[in-house]
């Protein structure tokens, strides 16, 4: 199942928070990242400590916040900008995606997201990125909520 809220993803307080981030091992200083980044500084930490490069597109790396929280830092883009450009890759999203719903599925968690890779990333919400979310969610059985403000 997949239901729409018009909120801030930052609100959510149990289950699995997923969003991008790109691969130069800095920034998270724009859009959803850098508010994830003010709420929950511990997600910035481990993507400073994950480090950089190509290597990492599409990889996931959850974040334990509390016994009820996990934040995930989905490699979603290698480079980043504000002039318009695709920057996401739908590769990215869809392997970074399928590990984070692996593991929600395991612990039988939420995952509340914006419309990753969506906003800065440049691709389109409903005719290249849900489809990926909606087949994950038939895949697993997870609930997904999906956040705009």
């Amino acid at each position: 199942m997949i239901k729409h809220l018009k909120c801030d993803v930052t609100t959510v307080t149990a289950g699995t928070v997923l969003h991008g981030v790109n691969c130069s091992g800095r920034a998270m200083n724009s859009g959803v990242a850098k508010a994830i980044r003010n709420k929950w500084p511990e997600v910035y930490e481990d993507f400073i400590k994950c480090g950089s490069g190509k290597q990492m597109l599409g990889a996931f790396s959850p974040v334990k916040i509390n016994d009820d929280l996990t934040v995930g830092n989905c490699y979603t883009q290698e480079f980043y900008g504000r002039d318009g450009k695709r920057y996401a890759s739908l590769f990215a999203i869809e392997t970074s995606l399928r590990k984070a719903f692996e593991l929600a599925d395991f612990y039988e968690d939420n995952i509340s997201m914006p419309k990753i890779g969506c906003g800065l990333g440049g691709l389109d919400w409903d005719t290249e990125v849900k489809p990926i979310v909606e087949r994950l969610s038939t895949l697993f059985d997870v609930n997904v909520y999906v956040y705009e403000i």
